[in-house]
């Protein structure tokens, strides 16, 4: 069943989300499976890049690795965003443009909030989980057709999260003390990803690099990295684990982890948490 549109999203009407984002393709809902979902639907039906889809809640709100991620009704931000790029030279290093993008958004617009990035694709404030990136292209012949970013924040009081992610999970309003309007959360994420997505980069060099040491919260922490093996190498998939020290962020977009035990090693797939 097709989602319903609704005419008002965060307080404001489509037509003042359309004016403040500068473009019409401005499409909102009340309860979605997810917002990529729907934005690969309007793809699909040739709707222009920079389309923003919005919903007040998600049913089925996804993660990187298919984690779920709990969408609450007007808890947060859910938004997805549609590119149209010519070629996407690196794909691994899309969740960590966008977070950088959004992490140094968020970092302007909220003053005290000192967020970081989490490789390789969630946003961290107060040493708590805030968001989370998940970015998925479609390809045909080897070249892509369309790219999806979807971004989820959590806004309002993280009390209203599952109990399993109490203790783990944040929200800007206890952060920061007050309550802050969702929309002001949406524009942060609109140009965050609008800033490196647009033409995305083939490697991080220079500045670029510069900014995402700035931003990676696992920089010089004790971590325990987790590596799932993949189906097709083993009949049933095995997790290993390792334990070290994550060093910083690779020009490719993966993560540098120098183990326990052996050299220092590029992880570009994994689930990594601090070590307590």
């Amino acid at each position: 069943m097709r989602p319903r549109p609704v005419t008002r999203w965060g307080g404001h009407t489509r037509a003042d989300l359309q004016k403040r984002w500068g473009r019409d393709a401005v499409y909102t809902y009340g309860k979605v499976d997810s917002t990529n979902s729907v934005a690969r639907e309007l793809a699909a039906a040739d709707v222009p890049a920079g389309a923003i889809v919005l919903c007040r809640e998600q049913s089925e709100g996804r993660g990187q690795g298919g984690h779920t991620w709990a969408s609450p009704a007007d808890r947060g931000v859910y938004l997805s965003m549609l590119f149209r790029p010519g070629t996407l030279p690196s794909p691994a290093l899309l969740p960590v443009l966008a977070g950088l993008g959004i992490v140094e958004a968020l970092d302007r617009d909220f003053r005290g909030l000192r967020p970081a990035l989490k490789w390789p694709n969630d946003i961290i404030a107060g040493e708590l989980k805030i968001g989370g990136v998940l970015a998925e292209a479609v390809w045909a012949d080897g070249t892509p057709r369309h790219l999806v970013v979807g971004v989820g924040i959590n806004v309002r009081s993280a009390a209203a999260l599952p109990a399993k992610l109490r203790g783990k999970a944040g929200a800007l309003d206890d952060l920061l003390d007050t309550e802050i309007p969702l929309a002001q959360v949406a524009d942060a994420i609109v140009t965050g990803l609008e800033t490196y997505l647009s033409e995305p980069p083939e490697t991080l060099i220079g500045p670029l690099l510069e900014r995402i040491d700035r931003y990676d919260w696992l920089r010089d922490r004790r971590v325990t990295l987790t590596i799932e093996t993949e189906p097709a190498a083993v009949p049933t998939p095995q997790e290993t684990v390792f334990h070290g020290t994550s060093v910083g962020i690779a020009p490719d977009g993966a993560m540098l982890f120098r183990p326990d035990r052996g050299a220092l090693r590029r992880v570009s797939s994994g689930s990594v948490e601090v070590a307590e």
